[in-house]
């Protein structure tokens, strides 16, 4: 066995603890920030619970509340395994901040459900409360989300075949959330709820001009954008 090939194994056996390391530290950050996020937002709901503007199960608030941090959910599972897999740096830095900004905004938008003294999950049919403006896909997905076979071929790619299709579902992940996000900021009847909805359209337009731009640079293209 050469000297080049023992060098690259311990380097590689080197690398693991240090890896397992990184992601048991995200992870305590990840649970410390949710926990932030939840606080911040159920004293921002509960400020309202009882009062004339205390948004109501059927509301525009609640039903983005609700319904976003489900799309969210799902961007921050591909992320984090982007996350811990790819090797390119970029994509891993891209990665990591989806993962935990989102993170944050689902623990804020559950924690004003908390303190409206609504449920976290509801009976109504998703994206009900956008009064006609979007419609699920045939698979009975919000628009965007990625349906449960891209998701489990995602989690076994590695590699170029990973950033790639990471970036490629994200684009289209955030091309069906910003919609709901401009939605929720145009009628929202409470301001923080309005505001974190026009921060997340501003955030996610932004991403997807810079996602394409790395994707064109790995040599593929984005998948064709969702229907609303």
């Amino acid at each position: 066995m050469s000297t080049a090939t023992l060098t690259e194994e311990s380097n590689t056996e080197a690398a693991e603890p240090r890896r397992g390391m990184v992601r048991a530290l995200v992870a305590v950050i990840a649970v410390a920030l949710l926990a932030v996020a939840l606080a911040a937002g159920y004293a921002w709901g509960h400020h309202e619970r009882g009062s004339a503007a205390s948004p109501g199960a059927s509301s525009v608030d609640a039903g983005f509340a609700r319904d976003m941090s489900t799309h969210h959910q799902q961007a921050v599972t591909m992320a984090a395994y982007t996350r811990d897999n790819t090797d390119d740096p970029a994509v891993r830095v891209l990665a990591y901040d989806i993962e935990s900004s989102q993170e944050f905004q689902i623990g804020e938008m559950q924690g004003w459900l908390d303190g409206w003294g609504l449920p976290r999950q509801s009976d109504q049919a998703p994206m009900a409360w956008m009064a006609g403006h979007a419609t699920l896909t045939t698979d009975g997905l919000m628009p965007g989300m990625a349906t449960p076979a891209q998701m489990t071929k995602l989690q076994t790619l590695h590699g170029k075949a990973l950033d790639i299709d990471f970036l490629q579902l994200m684009i289209h992940h955030h091309q069906g959330g910003v919609p709901m996000a401009q939605y929720g900021a145009d009628h929202a009847s409470s301001p923080y709820v309005r505001g974190l909805a026009q921060a997340i359209v501003a955030a996610q337009s932004s991403e997807i001009v810079s996602m394409e731009q790395m994707l064109r640079q790995r040599g593929a293209s984005p998948l064709p954008a969702p229907t609303h």
